[in-house]
């Protein structure tokens, strides 16, 4: 059934189908993005000429370069924080042996069938408290702290289905955790860590809900927020909004094609293991 032209007919058309339904809201898009305001007025949808290129660097200097700045900022040290402590919970919870360590693993688990929404408003008062409100690291702290529990689920699956010999190995040259950690675990399992750190990444940059209670300074917005601002009634040109949204969009396209590869191994592996 699977080898006959009928059935490969219908695969691919249905895969072709999915990729131009994705594929046609960004090509409309980067269309609307060059476009002036009378241009998409009479063709919103068709690319029209002249282009106008010179919306990119309008919105550049309008404000778009400081909010991506500011998400990149919250992006880099939330997932490097949240990548280190995931992997070292990951290790001691798959190659430690301690009392309570299954119970604790449990209760990670847990975790992860709760809804994040419960936790916002515990999560704010913590904040609050803590004098973070206004701040960057009122994003940050909350995204390494409270974000690991798929991690830790996937990275310490991976990590206990390691080949043991090696670990028994480096222990009879005289390594420990630690050396055993840097110099076999992590370059074993880069390509998962790499798909977790993909995914974090993504979530992050996008994230809109918690950066909007917590920075309420204008000037430490992040990108998602700076959007939705930059889309209200002080700027109508709808030729710009999209170029914004094509600037905002540039980081994750870079992200994705230069980790594609292990992201793709590492979805595959993680798959494989679990």
């Amino acid at each position: 059934m699977r080898n006959s032209v009928a059935f490969r007919l219908v695969a691919h058309g249905w895969l072709v189908f999915c990729v131009v339904v994705q594929l046609v809201p960004m090509v409309i898009l980067l269309f609307m993005s060059v476009k002036s305001r009378a241009q998409v007025a009479m063709n919103p949808l068709l690319p029209t000429w002249p282009m106008h290129f010179e919306n990119f660097p309008v919105v550049w200097r309008m404000g778009i370069r400081t909010y991506m700045m500011n998400s990149a900022t919250i992006t880099i040290t939330s997932l490097i924080g949240n990548m280190v402590l995931s992997c070292v919970a990951a290790y001691v919870f798959a190659r430690y042996s301690f009392p309570g360590r299954n119970l604790l693993f449990s209760l990670i688990l847990g975790l992860m069938v709760i809804p994040g929404i419960t936790t916002l408003i515990p999560t704010y008062v913590v904040v609050r408290d803590l004098k973070l409100l206004g701040s960057l690291w009122g994003v940050i702290i909350p995204n390494i702290m409270g974000a690991n529990a798929f991690n830790i689920f996937v990275l310490r699956t991976f990590f206990a289905s390691l080949p043991e010999e090696l670990f028994e190995a480096a222990r009879i040259d005289g390594a420990g955790h630690l050396r055993i950690f840097s110099s076999i675990v992590i370059p074993l399992s880069w390509a998962i860590i790499s798909s977790l750190a993909v995914m974090m990444v993504m979530g992050t940059w996008n994230d809109y809900v918690w950066p909007l209670l917590v920075l309420n300074r204008e000037k430490l917005q992040t990108i998602a927020i700076g959007l939705v601002f930059f889309a209200d009634s002080r700027n109508p040109e709808i030729g710009l909004q999209m170029a914004a949204s094509v600037i905002a969009s540039i980081p994750m396209i870079i992200l994705f094609l230069i980790a594609m590869r292990s992201f793709i191994e590492g979805l595959a592996s993680g798959a494989i293991k679990m």
